[in-house]
């Protein structure tokens, strides 16, 4: 009997215990409210390294990135290099001196704060075996969150063979992969405009087609492939990249080679080729398209209509572009509020655990 009430009476403290834990336990609404207030990831968020001549005039310290991002209610960055090309691509010792320099610069911001930046690392790319070397390097030692690139070498985009070691090492790695827009050789000051009001974004989107019609893409699945400015051209796009894929079976159509303008196509599959074999609208879907000055109505419909809202990303492109260009369209945009979470952090929480 004794025994009895014993189990009775631990029974009893056993539901009090409970029952109090649960008044103190948050409610699901409340767990909703302190996801929505958790800050933003950015992942296009650049450093200025003192030794990059021609970006020292701004004067940037990792200070005025942290104050930014609280102001803005950014949680983390990922840093990375901008408009270095010319310092990274010549294929000299400097280029692979100024590679190491400033992932040794990134590593140290991310050690200082390592619960708000992260880091891509540089790699100069022309020359295939000091990159590999930087690879290994940066992952292995310094600890990078993925690697940045410039759309372009000069002459070169990055579809093409030469640079194939590279992507298949980043494949093995399962690596993030960000790029940045410069402007090739071919196209500075086109029509008397400054690079950086269409030029870029074509360039990005020369960068894509490159991948996406060499086969890179498609030959690594595994790389996480992120587009700056909500894609660029790509999402505007993406129905001619397809149509025109070269190779593709029945290839035609408004002028195209093969059979007379404005002929249905009987195959349904002409865009799968031995370089796009699960077909181009699959490649373009599955890479990750950050927002950085691209979160207009225009260009958030156009990647919405491509790309599943897995795979947009949250960018500022600070401090070459003010935070609030970007920020401050959203609530234009009235996006349902999960979808603002995933832009916002989710999705980049699933590409970089260590933030969540």
């Amino acid at each position: 009997m004794a025994t009895r009430h014993a189990v009775t009476g631990r029974r009893d403290v056993l539901k009090a215990l409970v029952a109090g834990a649960a008044a103190f336990m948050p409610s699901a609404s409340l767990f909703a409210q302190s996801r929505a207030r958790r800050g933003r990831i950015d992942v296009h968020h650049h450093m200025l390294p003192p030794f990059q001549e021609n970006m020292a005039a701004r004067k940037y310290t990792l200070q005025s990135s942290l104050s930014a991002m609280d102001a803005f209610g950014i949680e983390s960055a990922i840093l990375s290099l901008t408009v270095a090309g010319d310092y990274l691509y010549d294929g000299t010792d400097k280029s692979t001196r100024f590679a190491r320099e400033s992932n040794e610069y990134g590593a140290k911001a991310v050690q200082l704060n390592p619960k708000r930046f992260g880091f891509f690392a540089s790699l100069p790319a022309t020359n295939i075996d000091a990159s590999l070397k930087e690879i290994a390097y940066a992952f292995d030692t310094l600890k990078c969150d993925g690697v940045a690139l410039f759309t372009n070498t000069g002459d070169k985009w990055f579809g093409d063979p030469m640079f194939l070691p590279i992507f298949d090492e980043l494949n093995r790695r399962k690596a993030a992969v960000f790029f940045h827009p410069i402007v090739g050789n071919c196209c500075h000051n086109l029509a008397g405009l400054g690079d950086g009001v269409v030029e870029f974004d074509f360039d990005t989107t020369r960068t894509v087609v490159s991948l996406l019609y060499n086969g890179v893409l498609s030959r690594c699945p595994d790389i996480k492939w992120i587009i700056n400015h909500s894609g660029a051209a790509v999402p505007a796009l993406a129905g001619r990249i397809r149509d025109r894929v070269p190779g593709g079976s029945s290839n035609g159509g408004d002028g195209q080679p093969g059979r007379p303008p404005g002929t249905p196509n009987p195959s349904p599959n002409r865009d799968h080729t031995p370089a796009t074999p699960n077909g181009v609208n699959y490649e373009l879907k599955r890479l990750y398209y950050e927002c950085a000055h691209a979160t207009y109505p225009m260009p958030m419909a156009a990647v919405r209509a491509l790309a599943p809202s897995t795979q947009l990303l949250f960018g500022t492109d600070f401090p070459i572009e003010p935070i609030e260009t970007t920020v401050q369209q959203f609530p234009v945009l009235k996006l349902p509020a999960d979808l603002q979470h995933a832009i916002d952090r989710g999705n980049a929480e699933r590409l970089w655990p260590r933030f969540a």
